[in-house]
């Protein structure tokens, strides 16, 4: 029985691939950052403030580590923000804020990036949204109390869980790759299987399902 050979150079030509196809992510990424970065600074130093919030938000929905047009967006957002609120204008300073929490709420992944600069925004915003005029439905609550209840629903989790979500992605992956090894490497010339890369494929696809269904259950 001729069997094929080893799975590496399947397994190096997948790599091969996966970091081919991420450098061109990460280059997209990074290009339409900056794009978008430049744009917002030239509304800023025209006077247009509120178009430079719309295209510094979307600087920062451009996320990839380590860049950083991400992190220079952020700050731009946070300071529009300040100065709005030292100037009373209320209603800037929230869409600022509310800008940088949209930014870094869209780039979670398996993790929550700049996790302190979304906190001190979600307080900024649930100050503001105290001095505002209450509802009916908070009339004779304390300022204090009313900037708590709107800092308890900023944190409040929503949206599907990006751990459990990434697990979810990575058992798909396996699942695939592993019957797509199976039928290149456990499967000889004369259709017959070979069991040393049967077992281990076969345990590639078990796992890699096992690991979508849990994902799929508790993301």
């Amino acid at each position: 029985m001729k069997k094929r050979g080893t799975a590496s150079p399947v397994l190096l030509r997948i790599g091969v691939i996966a970091l081919a196809l991420l450098a061109v992510l990460a280059g997209r990424v990074l290009v339409s950052a900056r794009a978008e970065l430049d744009r917002a600074n030239g509304l800023a130093t025209q006077g247009d403030l509120q178009g430079a919030i719309v295209h510094y938000r979307r600087a920062a929905r451009w996320y990839a580590p380590l860049s950083p047009y991400h992190r220079e967006a952020l700050d731009k957002l946070m300071a529009i923000g300040a100065r709005a609120e030292e100037k009373g204008e209320t209603e800037r300073a929230l869409n600022a804020f509310r800008a940088v929490r949209s930014g870094i709420m869209s780039a979670r992944s398996f993790y929550t990036p700049e996790r302190e600069t979304l906190y001190r925004a979600d307080r900024r915003i649930a100050a503001l949204m105290a001095e505002l005029p209450a509802p009916a439905i908070d009339v004779g609550k304390s300022p204090e109390r009313i900037e708590q209840e709107h800092l308890a629903l900023l944190r409040t989790r929503t949206g599907p869980d990006p751990f459990w979500t990434s697990l979810l992605l990575l058992g798909f992956l396996a699942w695939v790759g592993g019957a797509f090894a199976f039928t290149v490497r456990a499967i000889d010339e004369e259709h017959h299987l070979v069991p040393a890369s049967a077992l281990r494929w076969g345990l590639v696809i078990i796992l890699g399902f096992a690991l979508f269904v849990l994902g799929m259950a508790l993301a």
